[in-house]
């Protein structure tokens, strides 16, 4: 690899890699120029770009890295999926697409240094979105204080209501 343009590449996939917070690699065979912008777009949307890469060039970018660990699977048209946001976007639109055209096929993916099967990516997709997750935290972590607040609250609440109902039957008994 002598050429500098080879060694630019190699850099710019390695920065890729390096920045990357998931990554799905995927095998394409006839994508149309149109099907290619489609997906493109689609990827950009949830923050994540799709990059056709040379075998060679992907290895050389991955050795000594987590990413090597892929290095299996770099064989045939090679693509990247990579997102710098949230990898579980990027699974579900890689799967989305997937599903809607015969010409692209999941091979592996890699999620904080461990390597994901096609089952793995899929089952990523599955997962609600972040800001799902975090109302049901919140709710989780909600409820037990309310019900606290009312196990607390409501030895007051009977008191109150008991002197409530005696007080009118004391103003009924006065009135009659």
């Amino acid at each position: 690899m002598k050429s500098k343009s080879k060694t630019d590449t190699v850099e710019a996939l390695r920065r890729t890699i390096d920045a990357q917070k998931g990554t799905v690699v995927a095998e394409f065979t006839g994508l149309t120029v149109a099907e290619m912008t489609s997906l493109r777009k689609k990827l950009r949307d949830v923050g994540a770009e799709f990059k056709v890469v040379k075998n060679t060039m992907i290895k050389l970018a991955a050795k000594d890295t987590d990413f090597g660990k892929l290095e299996e699977f770099f064989t045939g048209p090679t693509a990247l999926a990579v997102t710098h946001g949230d990898p579980v976007a990027l699974a579900k639109a890689m799967k989305d697409f997937v599903a809607g055209s015969q010409k692209i096929r999941l091979k592996a993916g890699i999620l904080e240094g461990k390597v994901l099967g096609v089952k793995d990516v899929e089952s990523l997709a599955e997962v609600p979105p972040r800001e799902v997750l975090l109302s049901r935290l919140a709710g989780g972590l909600m409820s037990p204080v309310t019900r606290l607040v009312r196990a607390l609250s409501d030895p007051q609440r009977k008191l109150v209501y008991a002197l409530h109902s005696i007080h009118e039957k004391q103003s009924e008994q006065k009135t009659a």
